[in-house]
């Protein structure tokens, strides 16, 4: 096989593994559509409000290793650190836009701890740290944005390789996009205010949205 066959099949295979819409499969098994309850998203926070904790505690593992694997068959296969690295990011793409359902995904958040649980271990710990914080301040979006808003930094000073931390501004960037979904989609007439901004990409929710608590399995 040659090296663009390679990294063609490495990033292919990341995006098809990080799509895997295993929150989704979840929800249908105990007799849910994520796609019509709560925030509509098909991620481990939304089938935690409508499907309880036992559904989301399988599902979380499992895309934190959505993310992972492709990393570690990168890594294993000998791939430089730029096709690591792009690998990673493939699988995070697929999580927030899968192939599987027309390209309607989930947060990636899940997905890209594992990606830079392999990328670099001091990047990792900052991760769990900001979502320490965020949940100890009832505040876990915010933590999570903070988190990823910091990794890219903390894995060139930590001396991670460059094209990881260049990746992790991708990171970020697929995690703010599955925040802003439909944010230009406005009823006609009326225009996205400054403040419904703030609320998506900060807070990650819709102005006048209530979040219910977890429905007992």
């Amino acid at each position: 096989m040659t090296p663009v066959a390679l990294v063609v099949l490495l990033f292919a295979g990341a995006y098809l593994v990080g799509g895997i819409p295993t929150g989704w499969l979840m929800g249908r098994v105990v007799g849910i559509d994520l796609r019509r309850v709560g925030t509509g998203k098909i991620g481990t926070s939304n089938l935690f409000r409508n499907a309880g904790w036992l559904p989301a505690a399988i599902v979380g593992p499992i895309q934190f290793v959505q993310g992972l694997l492709p990393v570690l068959v990168a890594e294993r296969a000998g791939a430089p650190p730029v096709v690591v690295a792009g690998a990673g990011l493939c699988a995070v793409i697929g999580n927030g836009w899968p192939a599987y359902l027309r390209y309607h995904g989930g947060r990636g958040v899940a997905t890209a701890t594992g990606v830079v649980s392999l990328w670099w271990w001091p990047g990792f710990i900052v991760l769990l740290a900001a979502y320490l914080l965020g949940w100890l301040w009832r505040r876990l979006p915010v933590g999570v944005l903070a988190g990823f808003s910091g990794l890219p930094v903390a894995l060139w000073v930590s001396g991670a390789p460059g094209p990881e931390a260049i990746a992790a501004v991708g990171l970020l960037a697929c995690i703010c996009l599955r925040r802003l979904e439909g944010f230009v989609d406005q009823p006609k007439g009326r225009e996205a205010s400054p403040d419904e901004f703030w609320q998506r990409i900060v807070h990650d929710r819709r102005p006048g949205q209530t979040l219910v608590g977890p429905r007992k399995p």
